[in-house]
């Protein structure tokens, strides 16, 4: 595993991840309203020799979706908390190469860091460089590295 490659898909990944909790949690509440509304359906009516009636099968399937967005969603928060934990130890120039290195990658994007900053191209790929690093401590720590010591 590269920790690079690894930290980079995290960040490319982060803005979409965000943009999804809106989505998903619009969705579960949609699930959410139409299991209530069929709730008092249901309470009328008898199933035949033990079967399940087909408005019981579409609660099932209701509450089965729900459940597994509910996930999804808790998951996909975590993450996008987790980046922002990283990103939230970076010096503003760091987490704004990360930006549009990753996170919202532009055309140019290196010229456009090199007229921001005033840098040489080679001082934006050095702060890319260290920006990813201290992203990736910051969200990862370094535990190998502490208990080799310790």
């Amino acid at each position: 595993m590269n920790w690079k490659s690894v930290a980079a898909e995290d960040l490319e990944r982060y803005g979409k991840q965000k943009k999804s909790l809106d989505s998903l949690y619009e969705r579960i509440s949609i699930l959410t309203d139409s299991y209530t509304a069929l709730r008092p359906i249901a309470s009328n009516k008898v199933p035949v020799r033990g079967d399940t009636t087909q408005i019981e099968d579409v609660m099932l399937n209701n509450i089965v979706e729900r459940e597994k967005l509910k996930n999804t969603y808790s998951i996909i928060k975590r993450l996008v908390k987790l980046t922002e934990k990283g990103l939230s130890n970076l010096s503003d120039y760091e987490r704004r190469t990360l930006e549009l290195f990753y996170i919202r990658r532009q055309k140019n994007h290196v010229d456009r860091l090199m007229e921001e900053f005033g840098y040489e191209k080679s001082k934006v790929y050095n702060l890319k460089e260290k920006a990813l690093y201290n992203f990736t401590i910051g969200v990862y720590g370094l535990s190998d590295y502490y208990t080799d010591i310790v």
